[in-house]
């Protein structure tokens, strides 16, 4: 059962967009949640950030609209439990190239017998209800290489599998390819169809694609191409980003 935020969204027919969180400010976290977004990633892959650092930046979400998704490190039960006990709405497992690697995220995410999660929920409020503690969370997998496209249906068959999320980056990556070949005006075509025939096994097996924007208008193409859960920048991005515009603007405000 995906987060309110995420079942709105998708009940709107269009796509659920959130930005990732990349550094370790419980105060800029709780502030992005609070800004209309229908979820924040907190991302344990690709920062200094961990599964410890998760649980704790989870607490800030606690009474946020928007949803708290985790992209955990690696496919391990171990990383994966901490967060949910921790509060997580969902969790992105990276890395995932077949049905058994897709099938052993799910697993983390459910208590025995169906899985192998260990039982111990430690933010408050979250009960001790196995069945609601494991029907809050959502299990996104990550495909991100040409093995992982080559197995995109057998993946999105796997019961429990909630989504999809490509990784366009490291596709590209391992195709031979510029990492930012995806986010060009003009993708090569071997890579546009790779993405597309996973786009079509999500479609085919009724769940949830998604993908990082570059853009408002890449955000804009991806939803029409089918993608249902968008990134856009990160917090330290954002923020950026909003600094030069403002600097900008009281530079060209105070000139005499």
């Amino acid at each position: 059962m995906s987060h309110s935020a995420l079942s709105k969204a998708w009940g709107a027919n269009r796509a659920a967009i959130g930005p990732w969180i990349t550094t370790d400010s419980e105060w800029s976290i709780e502030t992005l949640a609070h800004c209309g977004f229908d979820f924040v990633v907190i991302d344990c892959q690709h920062s200094l950030l961990d599964e410890v650092s998760a649980g704790r930046l989870l607490k800030g979400l606690a009474n946020a609209p928007a949803a708290g998704i985790v992209r955990v490190s690696r496919n391990e039960p171990g990383r994966i439990g901490r967060v949910l006990d921790a509060g997580a709405d969902a969790v992105i497992v990276p890395l995932v190239n077949d049905a058994n690697e897709a099938a052993a995220a799910v697993a983390a995410c459910h208590y025995s017998p169906a899985g192998v999660r260990s039982f111990g929920p430690f933010r408050a409020g979250l009960g001790f209800d196995v069945k609601a503690l494991e029907e809050r969370v959502s299990c996104f997998v990550m495909i991100e290489t040409r093995k992982g496209v080559e197995n995109a249906a057998e993946i999105c068959g796997v019961k429990g599998v909630a989504g999809v999320f490509i990784g366009p980056a490291d596709l590209s990556v391992d195709m031979g390819l510029p990492p930012n070949a995806a986010f060009s005006d003009k993708p090569p075509a071997a890579l546009t169809e790779a993405i597309d025939k996973v786009v079509k096994a999500t479609k085919a097996a009724g769940i949830i694609a998604g993908k990082p924007a570059a853009s408002a208008a890449d955000a804009a193409r991806s939803a029409s191409a089918g993608f249902r859960l968008l990134t856009l920048g990160a917090d330290r991005t954002l923020l950026r980003e909003r600094a030069v515009q403002v600097m900008k603007e009281m530079t060209k405000g105070t000139a005499g």
